[in-house]
């Protein structure tokens, strides 16, 4: 089984980023991830927008987006292992996504982007265990766009495997964006 799942996972990876689609836009993201908890590892985000759209009945039309997440962590405080030695704490973990979206203007240069997907998570040397590979990212975003067309905004989302893992600790994470449009 866990062979199967990493190799949906780098399928996945491979499908998500590779040029076989168009990316209208790509937005490019850095901060903590799980920080309303103890694991609090710095992300870094990649977000590629699409032109897939589907029109669903009182939602309008959505957009099909990938993520791809790094987590890492190396916490500089020292700890004791089972042999009295001192040794670094690292933590890593990747999620690899694809969902939708619905951009909404409330005036021209601000946005408000909802957007829900499903992925895939694997951590890695002690990374957050999140239950189940497969997990659910719900995230909302808030761009301010200036004159000179470069976007930046924050973004929070809420990563939770809907209790279909044996456990489901979820994870908050909060993060920077920028990106330059150039069309």
């Amino acid at each position: 089984m866990k062979i199967l799942i990493k190799f949906l996972f780098i399928l996945i990876a491979y499908l998500s980023f590779s040029n076989t689609y168009a990316a209208e836009e790509q937005y490019y993201k850095i901060g903590v991830f799980d920080y309303a908890h103890q694991t609090d590892m710095m992300v870094i985000n990649k977000k590629n927008v699409t032109d897939n759209t589907i029109n669903i009945n009182y939602l309008g039309d959505l957009t099909q987006i990938y993520d791809l997440m790094i987590m890492g962590d190396i916490d500089e405080s020292y700890t004791l292992d089972n042999e009295g030695g001192i040794k670094n704490r690292e933590e890593y973990a990747l999620y690899i996504s694809t969902g939708f979206q619905k951009k909404l203007n409330p005036s021209e240069r601000i946005y408000i982007i909802p957007s829900f997907s499903v992925g895939f998570y694997n951590e890695f040397n002690r990374g957050k265990d999140m239950g189940f590979p497969i997990e659910f990212k719900s995230e909302i975003e808030l761009n301010f766009e200036t004159k000179n067309n470069f976007i930046f905004g924050v973004t929070y989302n809420h990563i939770s495997n809907a209790d279909i893992g044996s456990t489901n600790p979820g994870s908050d994470s909060i993060m920077i964006g920028f990106r330059y449009k150039t069309n």
